[in-house]
């Protein structure tokens, strides 16, 4: 068959079908290069099929500009563009799904696959075996993808549908093939037929397999990202019960050791002032360490997705007297003269009034006990715990009810204020600081609701 005619028929208005497809691979590289920037990407997988779009890119564009351009330039180069093109996108497929050829034994294939086209380039081979040897290397380097995709359907149906459109250009490719050896000259409708669909076969793979992969990617990130997410929860859960469990552990002995540690009290009168000293001290670490645990244990029942409410109705002021009763250090609180009933969960409410206090009770210069109040508001009911210790910077009164913040490097968890106002939101209020003029702090929680709503 005649040369001129092949190549004619071969590139019957396809320049524009060039073009564009050249366009489209570059496009496909700039959005894989700003999906790369924003999110973790594939293990280079992105980087080596950006690799592939700017080869095939290029050599789209050499063939668009064949009217104008050298032979050696338009066809040879492209065509080695081209396989190096394949080659990289079938690597990246690899890289993605795993499988298919060793990257060595790819790279064998191709170089030995270029260094042949340059040979039949040097030998001045015709046009007809130039696309008889392109369309068998082309198609293979198509027939692989498919394979390999096709052998991971089970990815989803997107892998399946990109595998089969690789298979299709596969066998266009081996169609054209088979019509250039053909011993007789073919009909020249059905090349033409077989080239002309071969171009828009293509140009349009160009975006099936661009949005495809590109879509791959992100399915794969996302597979990832979940499993992450599973193994940060799995080891928040096994964390969150070992913490659990060590803090119910150590709550019962320390309880042991506060209350033998208050019965020594007794002996106040026998033992040195030094021992008294180092009595105070083991008592006051004993309730640090209680305090850590029944922290832990809240904070642990808070979190759970399954945690309700036990609201029952009860006194608030018999509680809150109940609670400031608990303590042997000097409380103001003066009880309302009324009762004060409402809905509530009252150990939840309990554990934020300890918590409350125990901070003001640290922050409390001696001799100047914190003071409890309970009030009811026109829109409900609240507490007030008020210390005259140095106070709380503006700066610092939002940030105080976080997890684990604390203002200074002093006792303290940095969970008893965050669980107070987890407390407070649960029972559809909110806990607060305000100043305590002249100076100290006073920490507010504000229930909804009056009596039995509250």
């Amino acid at each position: 068959m005649n040369d001129n005619l092949i190549w004619n028929i071969a590139l019957v208005d396809v320049h524009t079908l060039a073009l564009g497809a050249g366009l489209g691979k570059l496009v496909f590289l700039s959005l894989a290069w700003i999906y790369g920037r924003s999110a973790a990407g594939s293990d280079g997988t992105l980087r080596v099929w950006q690799g592939s779009c700017l080869a095939s890119g290029l050599a789209f564009l050499l063939i668009w500009l064949r009217p104008v351009a050298p032979l050696w330039l338009s066809l040879t180069a492209a065509n080695l563009l081209l396989m190096l093109a394949w080659a990289m996108e079938y690597h990246a497929y690899q890289r993605l799904l795993g499988g298919g050829l060793r990257p060595l034994g790819l790279v064998l294939i191709t170089a030995v696959a270029g260094l042949v086209r340059l040979l039949l380039h040097a030998a001045a081979v015709s046009l007809t075996g130039v696309l008889l040897y392109t369309s068998l290397v082309y198609g293979s380097y198509f027939a692989l993808m498919a394979v390999l995709l096709i052998a991971h359907r089970c990815r989803g149906e997107l892998t399946l549908l990109i595998g089969v459109t690789n298979a299709i250009i596969a066998a266009l490719f081996l169609a054209r093939f088979i019509s250039l050896l053909w011993p007789y000259p073919p009909d020249m409708p059905s090349v033409e037929s077989i080239h002309l669909v071969l171009w828009i076969g293509g140009f349009l793979i160009t975006f099936v397999n661009g949005f495809g992969f590109l879509l791959l990617v992100k399915q794969e990130d996302d597979r990832k990202l979940r499993e992450a997410l599973a193994d940060v929860s799995l080891a928040e859960a096994e964390q969150r019960q070992l913490l659990s469990l060590a803090s119910h552990e150590f709550r019962t002995p320390a309880a042991i050791i506060q209350s033998s540690l208050d019965s020594l009290k007794f002996l106040a009168a026998e033992i040195t002032p030094a021992v008294a000293a180092r009595h105070d001290n083991m008592h006051r670490a004993t309730q640090r360490l209680i305090h850590l645990a029944n922290a832990l244990i809240t904070q642990d029942r808070l979190r759970d997705l399954s945690f309700e409410l036990m609201r029952r109705e009860v006194d608030l002021v018999a509680v809150t007297g109940d609670i400031v009763g608990r303590y042997t250090q000097p409380l103001r609180w003066t009880p309302p003269p009324a009762p004060v009933p409402a809905r509530v969960d009252p150990e939840l409410i309990a554990i934020a009034l300890y918590n409350l206090i125990d901070n003001a009770l640290r922050h409390s210069p001696a001799g100047q006990p914190p003071e409890v109040r309970l009030r009811q508001t026109s829109d409900g009911v609240e507490w007030q715990v008020a210390d005259q210790g140095p106070g709380v910077p503006d700066a610092d009164k939002q940030a105080l009810f976080e997890r684990f913040y604390r203002k200074d490097t002093g006792l303290g968890s940095g969970l008893g204020l965050s669980i107070v106002r987890r407390i407070a939101r649960l029972h559809g209020g909110e806990a607060s600081l305000h100043d305590h003029p002249p100076h100290g702090a006073c920490f507010v929680i504000h229930l909804p609701g009056t009596g039995s709503s509250a």
